[in-house]
């Protein structure tokens, strides 16, 4: 297995990981999350990097990196979400639209057609991580004795959600867009 291979299984590793130190709360655990955080966003250009520059791209990791993408930054939202920084609607939009998107890539690859990667999905998951980082950053700085230093992260997370909210609903609209010719042949009857 390539060392980009281990790379997605350690971000999916650190997944759960991620969740426990967050929940730990205080210094205790937002630090370590921070760090694990950071950890997600370095692996995951890591393993881009070393696919391509070492041509070590396989079906393993066309189908696992992103998927572990997706948990790695879906635990973190829901960590958000248990800890006030995030609110329901905003996590539910970011998984169903990648849902829907892992969907459609299979419904398209059962047809032999390949849904490649967008330039909205690419600035999805760049606003996320930067969202992700900031987020963590702002709990980190913030005075755990201060009630109300603590209520303004909250509401300053909330707006960063809403930035990644808009730009995960735009992707998913582009994504949907771009898969109608396979979705419209699948309705097609045999």
């Amino acid at each position: 297995m390539g060392i980009a291979n281990q790379l997605t299984l350690v971000r999916l590793g650190l997944s759960p990981v991620f969740v426990l130190v967050f929940m730990l709360g205080g210094k205790v655990g937002y630090v370590p999350a921070l760090a694990v955080a950071i950890l997600f966003e370095v692996t995951d250009l890591l393993d881009g990097y070393f696919a391509r520059a070492w041509k070590q791209t396989t079906d393993f990791g066309k189908l696992f990196d992103p998927m572990t993408d997706g948990v790695a930054r879906f635990s973190v939202f829901l960590c958000f979400l248990w800890g006030g920084y995030a609110h329901l609607w905003m996590v539910v939009v970011v998984f169903y639209r990648d849902f829907m998107v892992a969907y459609m890539r299979v419904a398209a690859a059962r047809v032999g057609v390949v849904l490649a990667a967008r330039f909205s999905g690419k600035m999805k998951a760049i606003t996320q991580g930067i969202v992700i980082l900031a987020v963590l950053l702002l709990i980190v700085l913030t005075p755990l004795d201060d009630p109300l230093a603590i209520e303004q992260t909250k509401a300053t997370s909330q707006w960063l959600m809403g930035l990644v909210v808009l730009v995960t609903l735009w992707s998913g609209i582009d994504y949907a867009r771009s898969s109608l010719p396979v979705l419209r042949g699948l309705l097609r009857p045999k």
